[in-house]
């Protein structure tokens, strides 16, 4: 008897003591996660279920120092191994979290140009370290012990991130997701929605088997308000994914097999611990104008729907980056065609007859239009031997430099903006070409949205080589509808309202002022004080521009004086903006025509 009492209070006590030990260890690593992110952990209550489960009751992480709460549950369950309390230690077995909600944490934006260039560099050296700690992150979970993992479920997990300039997805929402272990296989499935615009609702499944294969299918729900119902995009995957945890490597086998709809695609790479790097490498073969139809639903294709194309291509892509070493990025990307030609008779989109005089309807941001008649009977059109060549390789300097050398898409514009935004910890420059530019104006729209960037990929190497135009024209179609302020479109244009000059007329200095409006026309009170005086910071960049026209031999070096002396003036009607009650200083006696613009 005293024997079997003996037992009994040994397992009591050994049931008390590991409940005790499980609900500190808990409360420790929830506190200490939180303070290592710089934030605070509180909750309503912990409840002990059995012996190893700790239910966290209305979980909350806040930034003390402005009480933002970036995190809220109202269950957080978890249950540990009770042989990693013995050595105190926490290794959870299950994780279950429900009805939570997840922002990212956000601040103010600020202009970098009124950002002093110390400020400047110190933010981005901070934001360049976070974007290598969560790559650091990435890494690390790429290559956790998969079949290590606890199993977990979500419910009613919400992720909000804001929609920004630079990226239309907004977060997301998770029904439901599960991740189990079945006879050393790991499975993955779940529900939810992109919080794109419109939202995506997605489906997906993924088997990781013993042998390392992998295999799943994802679905996305893509809205089509023509047919008031949602097309399906099912993307699919066979391959092996190993992870080399002695190297610090997981490797994507090079024959892994991934299908969007019915496209076959082949795809291998890496990510490796050290720096983090990651490579990609994706090729396809035989892709045809039906395939890809019958693959890809017709919202997505957007404008692309309309072009009629006879022949085949292939498509290679390769990507290799180092976080550590962002100059050291490598990227290419090539379409091969064969035989591929677009077919005039079936192509519904005005693709074909841009070498001829017509009516350009200009999609702008906030989906605005305007229309321009691009011929030489109308006011404002200037083929490009009357626009002054100083403006014109002064807006192909700042816009796309290789304008000249690149066939619609510019690799190396591509690297080195990887590269520089890799630095910045932020987007800082992009890659869009002259030609891109062109194709959103004339097709496509200002929406960010990943399908909007591939169509507009897609037709400006359309445009450079099925389409027979000469580089010369589709740049004298870009001066003549670019927006250089708000409803001033084209160089003519341009030229009177900032000026009161003819684009063929203008000085060096005036001809750099209006190459710096082009990346933001809107906002050009910005650049000149209430006189209509080119503020400093402006002048330096127009310097800048000049001295890279110089290295190419597109400006005469007497021609740039040093930056504090290029004096320019906002004199034609633009002025009105800056201040009303002064009227222009130089209207030409045609103004009044240039009043009604835009009708031309």
């Amino acid at each position: 008897m005293l024997v079997f009492l003996g037992a009994v209070l040994v397992t009591m006590l050994g049931t008390l003591t590991l409940r005790w030990i499980g609900h500190a260890a808990i409360a420790g690593s929830l506190r200490r996660a939180a303070a290592a992110r710089g934030l605070s952990a509180s909750w309503r209550s912990f409840d002990l279920q059995g012996v190893l489960t700790v239910r966290v009751h209305d979980l909350a992480l806040t930034r003390p120092a402005g009480g933002d709460t970036l995190f809220r549950a109202e269950l957080l369950s978890v249950s540990l191994d009770p042989w990693s309390l013995l050595v105190l230690s926490v290794h959870p077995t299950r994780v279950a979290l429900a009805h939570a909600r997840l922002a990212a944490p956000g601040g103010a934006g600020v202009e970098a140009d009124s950002l002093a260039a110390e400020v400047e560099a110190v933010a981005s050296r901070a934001a360049a370290a976070q974007v290598r700690r969560a790559a650091q992150t990435l890494a690390r979970l790429v290559l956790a012990p998969t079949r290590g993992l606890p199993e977990l479920l979500l419910q009613d997990v919400a992720l909000e991130t804001g929609r920004s300039e630079e990226s239309a997805l907004a977060g997301g929402w998770i029904a439901h997701l599960e991740l189990t272990h079945r006879a050393g296989a790991v499975r993955i499935a779940g529900q939810g929605r992109l919080a794109l615009e419109p939202p995506v609702p997605f489906d997906l499944a993924l088997d990781y088997a013993r042998d390392d294969r992998l295999a799943g299918r994802l679905w996305f729900g893509v809205e089509d308000p023509a047919r008031h119902r949602l097309d399906s995009l099912v993307v699919r995957v066979d391959g092996a994914v190993t992870q080399d945890r002695r190297h610090g490597e997981a490797r994507l086998a090079d024959d892994t097999r991934l299908w969007i709809g019915s496209l076959p695609l082949t795809i291998g790479g890496r990510i490796a611990r050290r720096g983090p790097a990651a490579s990609l490498r994706l090729a396809a073969t035989g892709l045809t104008q039906s395939l890809i139809e019958q693959s890809i639903p017709a919202p997505l294709l957007g404008p692309l729907a309309d072009l009629a194309v006879r022949g085949s291509f292939d498509y290679r892509l390769r990507l290799d980056l180092d976080v550590a070493q962002p100059d050291s990025v490598d990227f290419a990307a090539a379409v091969i065609p064969h035989g591929l030609q677009l077919d005039p008779d079936a192509t519904r989109l005005p693709i074909l007859s841009l070498d001829q005089p017509f009516t350009a309807v200009i999609h702008l941001p906030h989906d605005r239009t305007a229309t321009r008649e691009l011929s030489s009977a109308k006011l404002f059109y200037r083929p490009l031997d009357r626009i002054d060549s100083i403006l014109v390789h002064a807006v192909v300097t700042n816009e796309d430099g290789g304008f000249f050398r690149h066939h619609g898409f510019n690799l190396e514009a591509m690297k080195g903006a990887i590269s520089e935004n890799l630095r910045a910890g932020a987007y800082r420059r992009g890659a869009g070409t002259i030609t891109m530019q062109l194709a959103r104006n004339l097709y496509l729209g200002h929406q960010r949205t990943l399908s909007r960037k591939a169509q507009e990929v897609v037709l400006a190497w359309t445009l450079e080589h099925l389409t027979g135009v000469s580089k010369r024209r589709l740049l004298e179609i870009y001066l003549n509808i670019v927006e250089w302020g708000p409803g001033v479109h084209g160089a003519a244009e341009a030229a009177l309202y900032y000026f009161g000059a003819d684009p063929a007329q203008l000085t060096p200095a005036q001809a750099l002022f209006l190459s710096t409006l082009l990346p933001s026309p809107t906002r050009w009170r910005g650049r000149v004080d209430k006189d209509g005086e080119v503020r400093p910071w402006t002048r330096a960049q127009m310097h800048f521009i000049g001295r890279a026209m110089i290295a190419k031999g597109w400006l005469d070096p007497a021609d740039l004086p040093p930056a504090d002396s290029l004096e320019v003036r906002v004199n034609g009607p633009a002025r009105r903006m800056l201040s009303p009650e002064s009227p222009p200083l130089a209207v030409p006696a045609d103004s009044a025509r240039a009043e009604g613009r835009s009708s031309s």
